[in-house]
């Protein structure tokens, strides 16, 4: 297993809440990505009860950067997160009192940023703005919950804000757990390490069976889903053979991608 992260995990293992070993991995894996990309800044997480995933965040900060956390009440495990050496802050309160007014030294500047919070609709629609405003041009936004069915609203609330809101986010992968965002000019690096990277980490992290679906590719959606292996599956990638058009990364969701598209329909509506 991955040292650095084995040292994590321990800490991560110690503290209450539910964070599977599978997100665990998969956090690490694009932490550390961010880190091989020469990524740096914060980091957020809004919800953060013991700090359980704030430990896996915590884990890959360099000695420069802090972790900022955010809880409706002081649940936190101080003590152990204190293990992992990190510069954290922290803070007690609701998201809806939150406004970007507050975050004024962090616009564009966060480089992860976990919501885990509320989970209800509106709040969610909140606290998907707030970290809109914070996510650097190259972060990463990741919402707790996003395919638990228990908290449906989650999945309303995201695809609202992504076709009604004026924003360049866009998913790159999903879990059973949680979905990952960027913005739409680093869709190419970040699910290009997804579909051609993310099976072999996460082994290095102790998970052996994960496994990459992609049925479909349009400049609306191209998100992976990670997850793992069913019983008798053996293929890294679902249905490669009938859907192996769609695991490669195309430019169409990027900004030019889609300016091309758009001089494409143009030029179409135009008389001749």
């Amino acid at each position: 297993m991955n040292h650095d992260f084995s040292k994590t995990k321990e800490i991560s293992d110690s503290i209450e809440g539910m964070l599977s070993p599978f997100s665990m991995a998969a956090m690490d894996s694009l932490l550390t990505f961010q880190a091989d990309l020469h990524i740096d800044g914060d980091m957020v997480e809004l919800g953060v009860f013991r700090g359980k995933s704030a430990a896996i965040l915590a884990g890959r900060l360099a000695g420069n950067e802090g972790l900022h956390l955010y809880d409706i009440a002081d649940y936190f495990d101080r003590s152990a997160l204190g293990k992992t050496g990190a510069n954290l802050s922290f803070h007690i309160g609701s998201t809806l009192d939150l406004r970007t007014g507050d975050f004024r030294d962090r616009k564009r500047a966060i480089r992860f940023c976990h919501v885990d919070a509320s989970h209800m609709f509106e709040p969610t629609l909140h606290e998907m703005a707030l970290a809109d405003y914070m996510l650097a041009e190259d972060g990463i936004l990741c919402l707790d919950d996003y395919t638990n069915l228990n908290y449906s609203q989650i999945l309303a609330a995201t695809f609202k804000y992504l076709f009604t809101r004026r924003t360049d986010l866009t998913m790159f992968m999903v879990t059973d757990e949680k979905a990952y965002l960027c913005r739409r000019k680093m869709f190419p690096k970040y699910a290009g390490f997804v579909l051609n990277s993310m099976i072999k980490s996460m082994a290095e992290r102790g998970i052996d069976n994960a496994c990459i679906a992609r049925t479909d590719d349009t400049p609306s959606y191209g998100a992976f889903y990670l997850r793992s292996k069913q019983d008798g599956e053996s293929d890294d990638y679902y249905g490669a053979e009938l859907y192996r058009h769609f695991y490669q990364i195309n430019d169409h969701h990027t900004p030019i991608g889609l300016a091309k598209r758009l001089t494409r329909k143009l030029r179409r509506a135009l008389p001749r």
